[in-house]
């Protein structure tokens, strides 16, 4: 299956052996291929992970990383940078050609430095306008759509994330919640 044209869906439990029932009847009936497990206690995810026949390689700080149509935290927060760099060249420039023209009055400061002044004011103003734009814009992070995860793994429970095939997506997600599973997070394939 190839995860970049299909959902994946995450989930928390409190009990491994609801866990290990859980996951276990999902791989079982084909829903899906191959579980990633996740817990902060790394010898209980590994017995969990045993159990299943599965890998225990789900990071508790970012349980979604890798996950089609995510950023990870770092390559999220380049979209943040690149907005600001913009933002402050083109609010620079801006100003410096703003303190040039009548507008640079808007500055309190002497007409001989009225253009430094607008440039300075404009590159901040850029700088912040800039990241706040590349960050909503940029990539979503996978630390933003997996934050409930993380939640649980801090308190004690064990997440499991997997790939599913767009049609099974529902049924297992009910067949989760049937389990006992929590917090089930579900992250759309990205449109191709």
């Amino acid at each position: 299956m190839d995860a970049a044209n299909h959902p994946a869906i995450g989930c928390a439990f409190a009990s491994e052996s609801a866990a290990i029932a859980a996951l276990r009847s999902a791989t079982d009936s084909g829903a899906v291929a191959q579980w990633r497990i996740g817990a902060t206690d790394r010898e209980r995810v590994a017995r969990i992970a045993e159990a299943i026949g599965s890998a225990a390689t789900l990071d508790p700080a970012d349980p979604l990383a890798g996950i089609a149509g995510l950023a990870s935290g770092a390559h999220a927060a380049t979209g943040v940078n690149r907005g600001a760099v913009a933002g402050g060249i083109i609010g620079a420039v801006g100003g410096l050609l703003a303190g040039l023209s009548p507008l640079g009055a808007i500055v309190p400061v002497d007409a001989s430095d009225r253009a430094v002044a607008c440039a300075l004011l404009f590159f901040a103003i850029g700088v912040a306008v800039g990241g706040v734009l590349g960050g909503a814009f940029g990539p979503r992070p996978s630390t933003h759509a997996g934050f409930r995860l993380i939640d649980a793994m801090e308190a004690g429970e064990i997440a499991a994330v997997a790939v599913v095939a767009s049609d099974r997506l529902e049924a297992l997600r009910e067949a989760l919640v049937n389990a006992g599973a929590s917090e089930i997070t579900i992250v759309e394939a990205p449109r191709v």
